[in-house]
Formats: C-alpha cells, sequence, structure tokens
C-alpha cells in the first residue's frame, strides 16, 4: 500500500479537494490519526535504532572523500559517526504489522509514501537524537512538511501536537542514564488541547529492537577491533567505513584508523556501549 494514497483517497473522500485547503485543527486530527510510531517497548529495549550515526548532507568535499559533490552516505565524521541520509531509519515502518487493526491503513503493509520525520527540529546532527525514538514518527508524505519547524514560517500546530503526543508516549522513567542526557537536548511543546485519537503503532517491535542492537554490537565490534593488535582486523563496518582490508570495501575513501584517532574511536565506543 501506498500511505500516501490512502491518506488523500481519505482527505477526498472527506470533501476536501487538498491538504491546503483543510483548516488547522483538522489538519492535527489527520496527522494524529496517520501518524505511525514505534512501540514503547521498541524504547524501553533500544532507545536508538542507530545511535552512531548522524544526518549529513549527501552532496559535500571532504578530506576522506575525496573528488567534487562526493555522496557522504557512510562515510565517518571527524568524531567517528557514521555519515546518514536518513537510510537507516525511514524503511523501518515500511513492511510492518500495524496496530491497532482501527488504524487508517487496515491490515495491508505499508510500501510507499511515508516519511520518517524527526519531531524536533534541528537535531539531526546529534548521534543522541538523530535515532532518538521518540524523536521519530512516520507520516503520509502529504503531512510530513507541517511536522517540521520551518525557519521561513511559524510551526504549523501539528509540530507541537507530535512532540506533545510524542512526550505522553515515552517520557517514563528509563534505566538508561544516557536517555535523561537526550530529553534534556529536546525543548517542551507549546501547549496543545488535542482531539481524541488512537496512536498506530508497529507491531514487531521486538525485532526492530533486536536489529538495533546488532548495529551497535557490530559498531562496538570494529572499534574494538582496531583498537587492539591482538584482534584481527575487521573486514569492514560498511564499504566506507572500514579498516583497509576484506572485500567490498572503497579503497578510495580513508580507512577508520587514518580518518579517526584512537581516542575518537575510544570515545566512540565508550558512547556505544553506553547505548546497550
Amino acid at each position: 500500500m501506498d500511505a500516501n494514497a490512502c491518506f488523500e483517497r481519505f482527505i477526498i473522500s472527506s470533501g476536501s479537494p487538498s491538504v491546503s485547503e483543510i483548516d488547522q485543527s483538522t489538519m492535527v486530527e489527520l496527522a494524529l490519526r496517520f501518524a505511525i510510531w514505534l512501540p514503547i517497548s521498541t524504547y524501553e529495549a533500544a532507545p536508538w535504532l542507530a545511535p552512531f550515526a548522524v544526518r549529513r548532507s549527501r552532496i559535500r568535499t571532504e578530506p576522506n572523500a575525496p573528488g567534487q559533490k562526493r555522496d557522504l552516505w557512510g562515510l565517518p565524521t571527524d568524531l567517528g559517526y557514521f555519515a546518514d541520509d536518513n537510510s537507516l531509519i525511514k524503511a523501518t515502518a515500511l513492511k510492518k504489522s500495524l496496530l491497532p487493526t482501527t488504524n487508517p491503513y487496515g491490515d495491508t503493509k505499508i510500501t510507499s509514501g511515508l516519511v520518517c520525520c524527526h519531531i524536533w527540529s534541528g537535531t539531526t546532527h546529534l548521534p543522541l537524537l538523530f535515532s532518538f525514538v521518540p524523536n521519530l514518527v512516520w507520516l503520509p508524505k502529504s503531512l510530513a512538511n507541517y511536522s517540521d519547524a520551518h525557519s521561513a514560517r511559524e510551526p504549523h500546530p501539528i509540530h507541537h501536537a507530535l512532540k506533545q503526543v510524542s512526550r505522553a508516549r515515552y517520557r517514563l522513567g528509563h534505566l538508561n542514564p544516557r536517555v535523561s542526557k537526550a530529553w534534556a537536548l529536546l525543548d517542551l511543546p507549546n501547549p496543545v488541547i488535542l482531539p481524541p485519537h488512537v496512536s498506530t503503532e508497529i507491531s514487531d517491535g521486538e525485532a526492530i529492537a533486536s536489529l538495533a542492537k546488532q548495529r551497535i554490537n557490530r559498531m562496538i565490534k570494529f572499534l574494538e577491533a582496531t583498537l587492539d593488535p591482538n584482534i584481527k582486523t575487521p573486514n569492514r563496518f560498511s564499504k566506507r567505513y572500514h579498516a583497509g582490508v576484506g572485500p567490498g570495501i572503497d579503497n578510495s575513501v580513508w580507512t577508520a584508523q587514518r580518518w579517526l584517532d584512537r581516542k575518537t574511536r575510544v570515545n566512540l565506543l565508550k558512547e556505544m556501549y553506553e547505548c546497550l
């Protein structure tokens, strides 16, 4: 199913020919109705989907990315974080069963038309917040632009409503002290009177949490191997985040050992252990 096509069919059947003609309060109702959230159980088990990553522009020239307008995806930043374009998280809601059964998409799994939105603007460059579960929501493409706060205009009420719902869903005590550090970076929403709604969740939270932990452990093993001469040098974390050996690597970019000094790798390793 195309989630955006489903949404557009709904608004047309309700008598609205386009999103731009819908009043703000109705837009908030629609956003909360069609939003897809990660389960609270995912947040409890794996608060970050990819804590080793941050969002980076796809086109830029850097010392470890030779050539003009080199695609940065998968390269380490100067602090060792994996440069991502949302690829690590955006497909999480696709081809998944959804709860509750009253969700607007029905029993059919979504294959396209969703956008992974960061609820708090200006946070994708921070590893604590880029893949932080409470900062993520999936919306039909036609609604995605209303979820963020844009400098060119006042934030839409949807922006504040999503913040409020996220805090109500996830803002509970968490055993991981690193979670508190993440919440401290997120501002409080402007109060919004929320309409009655039932949140739609992805149903296989255990699988998502398991994948997140696997990714973190892969990064841990990779970093440990670059730090300990007694451990066999790892083939790679990815084709451009590698230690210089193994098949399928990109030899035109620096190795992790050359790009990242020992202290940086030690600090990143410590962070990854804190995320488990």
